[in-house]
């Protein structure tokens, strides 16, 4: 199938963004700086939370995948950027194309995630690239240079082996020339086994984890990615808004093979689920499962898992990159059950060991004093002791 896709130049006034330390970035982020090159996104991925950012470009999230926004000097904005982060002494990672893929085809033409690259590598500015796309062993020669710095970090997405739903649900990505495999999705780890072998930090992301399908395929995917000397796995179940579940229902109502999945996941979000921000995911108790299921498979192969909403089922280890991360829910709560007890002196004396800004520590405060941090935390509680709040092992 041919989409018609426009592509518009332009010249943006920035390019890092900062993101706001709010309830999920205090929780679960470990990062706050973004970088994009691109706007809209080829890949047609029809769970992808970021079409609403086509609202910024006065379009329609109906064509995030028709339409590509280019930022010509992309790289002249980053560099100069950098240099004030730098200046800041909070040089924390950077993640480059959070809302749409660097490595789209798009980046064959223009190459401007290569120069920002290379930009990370002459600043000695760590990053992290969260792609779909093969197309990134085509910068193998400047990523084993930032990888021998320990600078960067690759995320990878597979959420089933099945090439008919990967068709279905991610119509669009592109293919490579260097990995091959009759099933599609393995081509990524593949590609994550690559990058391993020349000393990236790798982390598999099963996200979106969709029900009743990555089931029958989660015990190979986690062995494979082992076997591919991948770091860690990252595991979040499918979110879903309205525009999400539109496109996915009129999917799925055209696949013979998967129309069962539209009552199942009615129930499942709409009935059982529940709202975080702007999106329904699946109820506590299925996520918990989830987590448990997918931390013990990480166990029986040996590799790490991140285990971000349920922290007891945690085994990855900070690495390579992730060094200039900010810290999240998991390293407090962590803290807190190895000492016996978590002060707010102890939790902001941690944290600045961390690149983090004033803002940071000024959230950190409220939500640590509030209780927001540990809201529904498994394995923790609040507690008033010398009329101060301290958290502890529960």
């Amino acid at each position: 199938m041919v989409v018609k896709m426009k592509i518009v130049e332009m010249s943006s006034k920035s390019i890092i963004n900062k993101m706001k330390n709010g309830f999920f970035a205090m929780r679960y982020l470990p990062f706050r700086l973004t970088a994009n090159v691109y706007r809209g996104c080829t890949h047609g991925c029809i769970y992808c939370y970021a079409a609403c950012s086509h609202y910024y470009m006065r379009s329609s999230p109906a064509l995030f995948s028709k339409e590509i926004y280019v930022k010509k000097n992309a790289a002249e904005l980053f560099e100069k950027e950098l240099t004030k982060h730098k200046e800041a002494k909070r040089k924390s990672v950077i993640i480059v194309g959070n809302i749409s893929d660097s490595y789209q085809p798009i980046e064959m033409r223009y190459r401007l995630t290569r120069k920002l690259l290379e930009i990370c590598y002459r600043q000695d500015f760590p990053c992290f690239i969260e792609t779909k796309s093969p197309l990134i062993l085509e910068d193998v020669d400047i990523i084993e240079k930032l990888a021998e710095k320990e600078l960067i970090g690759v995320g990878m997405t597979v959420t089933s082996y099945d090439n008919e739903l990967t068709k279905l649900v991610e119509p669009f990505v592109p293919r490579s020339k260097i990995v091959r495999s009759q099933i599609l999705q393995r081509e990524r780890i593949l590609t994550l086994k690559k990058l391993s072998e020349i000393g990236v930090d790798t982390y598999l992301h099963i996200t979106p984890y969709f029900p009743h399908v990555t089931d029958n395929y989660i015990d190979e995917i986690i062995g494979d990615a082992a076997e591919a000397g991948v770091h860690s796995v990252i595991m979040a179940p499918l979110e879903i808004t309205g525009f999400i579940w539109s496109k996915l229902k009129r999917a799925l109502a055209k696949s013979r093979r998967y129309s069962y999945l539209i009552p199942l996941y009615e129930k499942i979000y709409f009935v059982d689920g529940r709202k975080l921000g702007a999106r329904i995911t699946t109820s506590e108790m299925h996520h918990y499962m989830l987590e448990k299921k997918v931390s013990e498979l990480c166990k029986k192969y040996g590799i790490g898992y991140w285990a971000f909403t349920n922290p007891q089922f945690n085994t990855a280890m900070i690495s390579g990159v992730y060094k200039w991360r900010y810290p999240i829910l998991l390293d407090y709560w962590k803290l807190a059950r190895e000492n016996g007890e978590l002060t707010l002196r102890e939790a902001l004396q941690f944290a600045s060991s961390f690149p983090v800004d004033r803002e940071y520590l000024s959230v950190l405060k409220e939500y640590f004093l509030n209780g927001k941090l540990f809201e529904g935390v498994y394995g923790i509680k609040k507690e008033a002791k010398d009329g101060e709040v301290v958290y502890v092992p529960a």
